[in-house]
């Protein structure tokens, strides 16, 4: 049995290294796909179906509420559970009511808060 996928997604670079290595460390069991943009994490899942994804939500290009949109119509049966995260808190405010995401952290990431919805994700 293939490892579930965690798909993270930031065009800071830094900022998604570090989170994916912070999270390889709880979830040791899982694999993990860290893209620096939309459309390049859009064409990983199409390959590779992630469980989860947490996403930023400023981005050039295609940002992160476009890309869960795109996920949720790719995976219409059984979607990812989509995590945003963003600095921006007046922007994470206005989108918490489209159905875009299942959950809304600002950064920095609340790491436990994280790791808890990535368990119960990976536990169902």
């Amino acid at each position: 049995m293939s490892k579930p996928i965690i798909l993270i997604v930031d065009d800071e670079h830094d900022s998604a290294d570090l989170l994916g290595m912070l999270l390889e460390m709880h979830f040791p069991d899982a694999g993990f796909f860290v893209a620096y943009g939309g459309r390049e994490a859009l064409d990983h899942a199409t390959s590779q179906r992630p469980v989860a994804a947490v996403l930023d939500l400023e981005m050039p290009g295609m940002n992160g509420e476009s890309l869960a949109h795109a996920l949720r119509q790719k995976f219409v049966d059984r979607p990812p559970l989509l995590i945003a995260l963003s600095g921006n808190v007046l922007l994470l405010s206005q989108i918490r009511a489209n159905g875009a995401f299942d959950h809304h952290l600002s950064k920095p990431a609340d790491t436990d808060a994280l790791v808890h919805l990535l368990r119960e994700q990976l536990a169902s």
